[in-house]
């Protein structure tokens, strides 16, 4: 049975931005995360900057900023907490949330914002 994010989640996100009208429909467990990234590629927009970042089978991952440079981190999900880490030099291990939306995509949760992604199969960086 697929698990349904609490209204409680919709309710404490003050105004999502205009951007992300769409709402959260379920959050992800750890496998389908795992499932989702390993081995691809999602573009998306975080705080309003566009994006590319692969997920590497091995845990590895890349990121490219739209104008700036490649960041090499890595990634790992946590089954207890069903939510995905990152971990980058200047940050450490992350966790978020990752969830389906109504419209059939995917977002991370960042703080009160949905940032959607879209998944392109494999390695799709420069």
């Amino acid at each position: 049975m697929k698990r349904r994010v609490f209204m409680g989640l919709l309710l404490s996100l003050p105004a999502l931005g205009t951007a992300v009208a769409q709402a959260v429909q379920e959050k992800l467990t750890a496998p389908e995360i795992e499932a989702l990234l390993s081995g691809n590629t999602i573009v998306g927009t975080w705080s309003g900057t566009p994006y590319r970042q692969y997920y590497g089978p091995d845990g590895t991952t890349i990121n490219v900023p739209e104008g700036g440079r490649a960041d090499e981190g890595r990634w790992r999900t946590n089954p207890e907490t069903e939510e995905y880490e990152s971990w980058w030099r200047s940050t450490g291990w992350t966790p978020y949330a990752l969830v389906r939306t109504e419209d059939g995509g995917h977002a991370w949760i960042n703080g009160d914002r949905l940032e959607p992604f879209s998944v392109v199969p494999g390695r799709q960086i420069e």
